[in-house]
């Protein structure tokens, strides 16, 4: 029984350093698309916009807690019903929840890819003020919305739960919430 409990708790710190590295390294994946060579014909004076297959490679890192907020704000619009996939309309309902939500999605992605370069820094009355970089996000949703399959969708939304080192942030607000030193003394109310 000893035995049994220290192979366990090897294989937890095992899988514990694996998802610090994880989350250390970051996750890279890549897309296909597409981009127009342009080729000229007739001395030049023709332009031919020929299609070129390319790979375009993305890295998701650690998000700040910048990132993990958008991010939040966007997963917490995903809504599924879970009887009305088991009904007999579940088809149905399931391509509803694709026209509703492949956008999102795709959205969620790009938040995670652009991190914290989301927020770009301009000089601003002798300060910074930062700019959300809207076109580049809508590019990234646009380019992950025709690119990404729900297969790699899915994998892709693991490992961005898996980045997002959920389990440290919920014990930093344990760690926070449990030792302050203004803590109010609760006093019982007499009746």
């Amino acid at each position: 029984m000893e035995k049994e409990n220290k192979d366990a708790i090897k294989s937890l710190e095992q899988e514990k350093n694996e998802l610090n590295a994880l989350i250390g390294k970051g996750v890279s994946f890549e897309v296909d698309d597409v981009e127009f060579e342009v080729k000229k014909v007739f001395f030049g004076l023709i332009k031919k916009h020929v299609p070129v297959k390319v790979k375009r490679q993305f890295k998701i890192e650690e998000p700040t807690l910048g990132t993990l907020d958008r991010i939040a704000a966007e997963s917490i619009e995903l809504a599924i019903d879970d009887e009305a996939l088991k009904s007999s309309d579940g088809m149905k309902h399931a391509r509803t929840l694709v026209a509703h939500h492949s956008k999102r999605c795709a959205k969620i992605i790009a938040l995670a890819v652009l991190g914290s370069d989301y927020l770009i820094p301009r000089p601003w009355h002798g300060g910074v003020k930062y700019v959300e970089d809207t076109g580049r996000l809508e590019e990234l949703t646009s380019l992950f919305s025709r690119t990404i399959r729900p297969s790699q969708l899915y994998q892709l939304y693991v490992l961005i739960n898996a980045m997002c080192n959920l389990g440290d942030f919920t014990n930093s607000i344990r760690l926070m919430s449990s030792d302050r030193t203004t803590m109010p003394i609760l006093v019982e109310q007499e009746g």
